[in-house]
C-alpha cells in the first residue's frame, strides 16, 4: 500500500477516534446534590467599579481552599451594575444581581445596598468587616435537591418529604457557573491601573419556575453560557427559592 495511502487511512481512524472520544466525554452524566450537613450560602455582592470591594474578594478567595467547600459552605460572587456609570464597565455584572440585593432589602432581610455587601443565608451580614468567622447555618433542612447535568440540559428536583417544609408551590430553581482565577486589567474607574482577580465569581446564570406535584418540584434548564473569560477551574451551583424571595431553601454544589 502505498505511504500516501497509509497515511490518508491513518488520518480518518485517528479522526474517528478523536469524535468519539468527543462524544464519549459530552455525553458523560454528572449528578450533584445537596447533603445532610447544614449548608451555610454565602453571597458576596461586588464590583470591579467599586475601590472598597477588592480586599472583600481576595478574601473570599481564600475560600476555595476550605475543608467544608461545598458540603458545610457554599460561596457566590454577584457582581453588579451600579457603579458601572464610574468609568468601568464590570464584565462580570448583571442586573439581575443588582436587583438581588435590592430585594433583599426591600423584604427587610438586609439594611442597605452597597458593595462589598455580604448575606449569609438570605440574612444580611457584617461581620466580614470585624473580621469575624462566617456564621454556621441554624436553618431546618428543607430537603434534598439533585441536579442532573447531560450535555447542556439540566434536570432538577426538589424533595422535601419527610421535612417541616410543606409548600413546593411558587418556586424557582437555579444555576450558576462559577469561575476560580480569573484576573482582569482595570483601565478606568476607581480601580484603574489595577489587576484585579476573582474566584467564586458568577460567570453563567440561567433560572426557571418549576412545577410541582405534593413534595416533589421539579424543574429543567440549560447549562449557562459563560462570559468570553478562560478561568483556571469552574463549579456549579444549584438553589431552589421562592419566586418572590431570593433566600435560598437548598442549596447543591460541586467542581465542573
Amino acid at each position: 500500500m502505498p505511504a500516501k495511502t497509509q497515511s490518508h487511512l491513518l488520518f480518518i481512524a485517528l479522526t474517528g477516534l478523536i469524535i468519539f472520544c468527543s462524544q464519549s466525554q459530552a455525553s458523560e452524566q454528572v449528578t450533584i446534590s445537596s447533603t445532610p450537613n447544614k449548608t451555610t450560602f454565602l453571597e458576596l455582592y461586588t464590583s470591579q467599579g467599586c475601590s472598597s470591594c477588592p480586599p472583600a474578594e481576595r478574601w473570599i478567595s481564600k475560600l476555595t481552599d476550605n475543608e467544608k467547600l461545598w458540603t458545610d459552605l457554599i460561596p457566590i460572587n454577584f457582581h453588579v451594575t451600579y457603579w458601572d456609570y464610574l468609568g468601568w464597565k464590570d464584565p462580570f455584572a448583571s442586573t439581575v444581581f443588582s436587583k438581588r440585593q435590592r430585594t433583599y432589602k426591600t423584604l427587610g432581610k438586609s439594611r442597605i445596598v452597597a458593595t462589598p455587601g455580604f448575606m449569609v443565608d438570605g440574612n444580611g451580614w457584617q461581620g466580614w468587616f470585624y473580621k469575624q468567622a462566617i456564621p454556621e447555618t441554624k436553618a431546618n433542612y428543607l430537603g434534598n435537591l439533585h441536579a442532573t447535568i447531560n450535555n447542556s440540559k439540566i434536570d432538577i428536583e426538589y424533595n422535601t418529604a419527610n421535612t417541616v417544609y410543606d409548600n413546593n408551590k411558587d418556586l424557582a430553581a437555579h444555576v450558576a457557573l462559577l469561575g476560580f482565577g480569573i484576573e482582569t486589567q482595570i483601565h478606568s474607574g476607581e480601580n484603574v491601573g489595577r489587576k484585579l482577580k476573582h474566584d467564586f465569581v458568577v460567570i453563567g446564570y440561567q433560572q426557571s419556575s418549576m412545577s410541582a406535584n405534593h413534595k416533589l418540584a421539579a424543574a429543567n434548564l440549560t447549562l449557562p453560557h459563560a462570559v468570553d473569560v478562560s478561568p483556571s477551574k469552574q463549579a456549579l451551583v444549584f438553589w431552589v427559592s421562592k419566586k418572590d424571595d431570593p433566600t435560598p431553601l437548598q442549596v447543591a454544589a460541586d467542581w465542573l
